[in-house]
This record gives C-alpha cells, sequence and structure tokens, in this order.
C-alpha cells in the first residue's frame, strides 16, 4: 500500500466558501489559535468561534488563496479580522454545512487529518439486480 502526503488531500477551501457565498448569509466557524488569524484579544480565549457573514453584515469581505479579510464591529469597535483557509473549521448555511476535519499536533495548533487509507480493494457496495 502506498503511503500518502498529508499535502495531497489539502482542501482548496476558497472555492468552497464561494459557493456558500453566493446561498446568502452563512457561518464561518474559526479556530482562532490557528497561526497568522487576526482577531480581537477577547476572542483568542475560545479556540472556536463562530462568525456570520455575507452581503449585509460583511458587506467588504475578500477572499482570496490566502483567507478572508472583513471588516467586523466588536461591542461597537471596528476591527479587521483576517483568517487564513487553516484556520476554518466549518462552513454553514440554511442548506448545506461543511466540516473540515483536522487533528491537534498538540500544541493547539491545527494539522490536515491524514487520510484514511482503504484496508481492503473490495467496496462495500453491492449490486443488487
Amino acid at each position: 500500500m502506498r503511503e500518502c502526503a498529508v499535502e495531497e488531500y489539502a482542501v482548496n477551501k476558497l472555492p468552497i466558501f464561494e459557493w456558500f457565498w453566493l446561498q446568502g448569509d452563512i457561518l464561518v466557524t474559526i479556530n482562532t489559535k490557528a497561526p497568522e488569524v487576526d482577531v480581537p484579544a477577547f476572542l483568542r480565549e475560545k479556540e472556536l468561534v463562530d462568525f456570520i457573514m455575507g452581503e449585509n453584515p460583511t458587506p467588504r469581505l475578500q477572499a482570496d488563496e490566502r483567507g478572508i479579510l472583513v471588516g467586523m464591529k466588536f461591542s461597537g469597535a471596528p476591527h479587521t479580522c483576517f483568517f487564513p483557509w487553516d484556520s476554518v473549521e466549518r462552513i454553514k448555511c440554511p442548506t448545506s454545512m461543511i466540516q473540515f476535519h483536522t487533528e491537534t499536533d498538540g500544541t493547539g495548533k491545527k494539522q490536515p487529518a491524514k487520510p484514511e487509507l482503504a484496508k481492503s480493494k473490495r467496496s462495500n457496495l453491492r449490486l443488487v439486480k
């Protein structure tokens, strides 16, 4: 059986985010302990934080290959947040949700989970005629 590098299975979250964005307001769960995340200090106390994004709550949102840059207000105080794609744990809209499976490396940093390789080449599906 061939060993697979984790990088082979890295998920490009930008097109997934763009699809959800077109559905309307979305809830994005962020791991605030991930490197490069920029949020107000009081939010760093929690590991996972949900943010609502969409045309109305976050009209100046920018998403690119690095992550999401968005201006938000927290208790009336503006803050420009940055969420690298590695920090995005879940994206949810009223009709759909995707959860990205990650594992911690013991330091609080999230690492992509190693893919589980099939133990046998035989499928669990059966042809019924």
